[in-house]
């Protein structure tokens, strides 16, 4: 028996210590926080999105994104669901292959893999924040609230910098560090888009499928379609979820960011015009907003009429050429400049992390320090929205717990 000390008690963190403790290792488990996985709790608006149908290594990235392939080909979409089952939670499939409990709770996730825990007898020490590691020969020596605990392996499972306000700190990167590890610099990723554009505050709250566009220095370089949602400070929903890592590291290296929206993905621009040439026949008598309101939203009609500067015309039956080729421009190519990411503090993940070429990949051990472990999102991995990210918690949890 190896006694074996785990940091974290987020998702990977959690699962690492069931799978060491099955093995008969004698497990503590510390977070700094008063609760463990409060950023499980707040995946999938507190659903808890916990995987996907779909999980294969396309969906993932980093400087290496390959050195993942080991640990989702030891925890696949069907080993995902058969240990969960296994706990007693069932799930249920969602839109693009989300896996959810079947409870809709969060909770239910958190409560089952505590109580596994313990069952196992793991140590869950709360409110126990690890200052320092220290490798004195074969052991490691972890400070923790002026105390020294000592153990035969390590763990590192803190998670990222993502969503502070749940207690996510660098920690981990600070540990990686500390023991001769390299870090690859972090951003947010899965985040929402700041976008500085005039009248764009009117069409807060209208939420729609939408074709999203990402440009880079003037160059097409991502194109989805997926939930937007407009706000006071921009855009966000799947869709923008699903471009940001690209827009957030191009922040990073200085570059320009724009999107182009569709917001009428599934109308040619061909049978777009012709739908609103028709419509003009009983446009008499309508203000431009309302005969607008019958094809979007109306505070998204409002925006683009501002926008657009077509807020003097009374009646939409004196629609010009001139002005109808505005509005389908308006509907099919909107063009919005982006300034910033709402940063770490709204970030679902990060990208960055700890180096993954400096572990073998069959194990997530260190090659530079024997018996010293990092899983979850502290590592340079991260995923898709859709269950990508908490997936590979999960798998890299497992893999290091069967490993040690």
């Amino acid at each position: 028996m190896s006694r074996v000390a785990i940091i974290g008690a987020g998702a990977s963190g959690l699962v690492c210590a069931i799978e060491a403790a099955r093995k008969g290792h004698q497990v503590t488990l510390f977070e700094k926080n008063s609760k463990v996985g409060r950023k499980i709790l707040a995946t999938g608006n507190g659903r808890c999105n916990i995987s996907n149908e779909k999980i294969n290594i396309t969906r993932y990235h980093g400087e290496s994104p390959s050195f993942a392939k080991e640990a989702l080909r030891r925890f696949d979409t069907f080993t995902c669901k058969a240990y969960f089952r296994a706990l007693g939670l069932e799930m249920r499939e969602g839109e693009e292959g989300r896996l959810y409990p079947m409870s809709h709770q969060a909770s239910s996730v958190v409560d089952l893999l505590i109580h596994e825990a313990r069952s196992l007898h793991v140590n869950v020490l709360l409110e126990s924040e690890v200052t320092k590691i220290e490798k004195k020969d074969a052991e490691f020596m972890l400070h923790v609230n002026a105390q020294t605990h000592i153990f035969d392996a390590c763990v590192i499972a803190t998670g990222s910098v993502a969503m502070p306000t749940l207690g996510s700190s660098g920690s981990g990167y600070d540990f990686a560090k500390s023991l001769g590890h390299s870090v690859i610099e972090p951003y947010p990723s899965l985040v929402q888009l700041i976008s500085d554009e005039p009248f764009l505050k009117e069409a807060s709250g209208v939420k729609m499928d939408a074709g999203v566009d990402l440009y880079i220095d003037n160059q097409k370089c991502q194109s989805v379609q997926g939930d937007l949602l407009f706000t006071t400070y921009g855009l966000s929903g799947s869709a923008i979820l699903e471009v940001s890592r690209k827009a957030s590291k191009a922040f990073v290296d200085g570059e320009t960011v724009h999107v182009v929206l569709d917001l009428l993905p599934n109308l040619s621009r061909e049978a777009l015009a012709s739908l609103l040439q028709k419509r003009l026949s009983f446009a008499k008598g309508k203000s431009l907003s309302l005969w607008l309101e019958g094809i979007i939203p109306k505070k998204l009609a409002l925006f683009i009429l501002q926008r657009e500067k077509l807020t003097s015309l009374k009646d939409a039956s004196s629609l010009g050429a001139k002005e109808m080729k505005k509005i389908l421009f308006a509907l099919k190519s909107l063009r919005l400049h982006v300034k910033a990411t709402k940063g770490f503090e709204s970030a679902e993940v990060c990208a960055g992390g700890v180096d993954v070429r400096e572990l073998d990949a069959k194990n997530l051990m260190s090659k530079k320090i024997p018996n010293l472990y990092f899983c979850g999102e502290v590592l340079d991995i991260d995923g898709d929205c859709g269950g990508f990210n908490l997936h590979f918690a999960w798998a890299s949890g497992y893999l290091v717990g069967q490993s040690l």
